[in-house]
């Protein structure tokens, strides 16, 4: 009867909580109060990959996530890495959702060890508009498109209106340092977005944000090969995107040249747009900066104003 009873145990214990999938702990978190601590979580079967950051335009704050979903939730480590690619520590930490919020606890792999736990909220804000609907997690975050000016200059091509033009000869054997550090592009001000690129280990890993204080307006960069010319990536999209589905790899394949970096994008489940004659598609960003010098990249006001719950 024992036996019975623990194997019922088990049973129970193997079930995920009641209501939960996925889709409750994928995509963007960041806390209400305090310091800000933000994460990313992509949530494929049972692996976990993302970031972790506090101020996040500053690229120095740029950690990376990878653990396991499960019955209970979480469990991740967060890599902090030094300038050369090498580790600095690791965290160890759990996460689970509970009415709404994600509660995130762990210690510190740093030489202090210190303990942390913070409560983390979805961006009230939601995600951005844009010219097409922006389907988002929660559905209640959903947008629908808008009109914006368009023209061959627009989305970050520039050219002033004059169509693309390419800046130089591409660089015909890329390496890490060709392409670690952040750019920016898709205009100017706060709208505009830092693509950023880490080393870590013999990887290469990332993030884009923009604005950097928004959750549903940044997505971890990962599966970087650099082959040849070309530099490729996946963003991954969790629980905002740009159609009618919220979570999905987008792909993106780049070219090098004169501080440019000369990208277009696609993903599987959306079908190829026309190109207007004359229009060259895809965006460019301008770069690198060195993760360095992006240090000091805050906010005074934290929470955003108008965005507490």
């Amino acid at each position: 009867m024992k036996t019975l009873l623990a194997l019922i145990a088990l049973i129970a214990l193997a079930r995920p909580a009641v209501g939960q999938t996925a889709d409750d702990y994928r995509g963007g978190w960041r806390t209400d109060a305090g310091e800000p601590h933000t994460f990313e979580f992509s949530i494929h079967d049972n692996k976990v990959r993302g970031i972790y950051c506090t101020w996040c335009g500053d690229a120095t704050t740029l950690a990376f996530v990878d653990g396991t979903y499960g019955t209970s939730g979480l469990t991740f480590q967060i890599t902090h890495v030094k300038t050369d690619g090498t580790t600095a520590y690791k965290d160890t930490a759990t996460a689970k959702f509970e009415n709404g919020v994600l509660r995130v606890s762990g210690t510190s792999g740093s030489r202090s060890a210190d303990q942390f736990s913070y409560t983390l909220i979805k961006d009230p804000r939601g995600p951005d508009p844009l010219g097409v609907v922006v389907t988002a997690i929660p559905k209640s975050r959903t947008t629908p498109p808008i009109q914006r000016g368009a023209g061959p200059g627009a989305g970050g091509g520039g050219g002033g209106g004059r169509g693309y033009i390419q800046p130089g000869p591409w660089k015909s054997k890329l390496s890490a340092k060709d392409v670690l550090g952040v750019w920016l592009g898709f205009g100017a001000g706060a709208p505009k977005q830092y693509f950023i690129f880490k080393q870590v280990g013999t990887s290469i890993r990332g993030m884009v944000c923009g604005t950097c204080d928004n959750t549903y307006t940044m997505a971890a960069l990962d599966d970087v090969v650099l082959d040849g010319d070309m530099l490729k990536f996946n963003i991954l999209h969790e629980d905002w995107g740009d159609g009618e589905l919220s979570t999905f790899l987008k792909h993106v394949a780049c070219h090098v040249g004169w501080n440019e970096l000369r990208c277009v994008t696609t993903a599987d489940h959306q079908p190829t747009r026309p190109v207007p004659p004359g229009v060259v598609p895809g965006f460019s960003l301008e770069g690198p900066i060195a993760i360095d010098a992006t240090a000091g990249n805050t906010w005074s006001e934290w929470p955003p104003k108008g965005t507490s719950r």
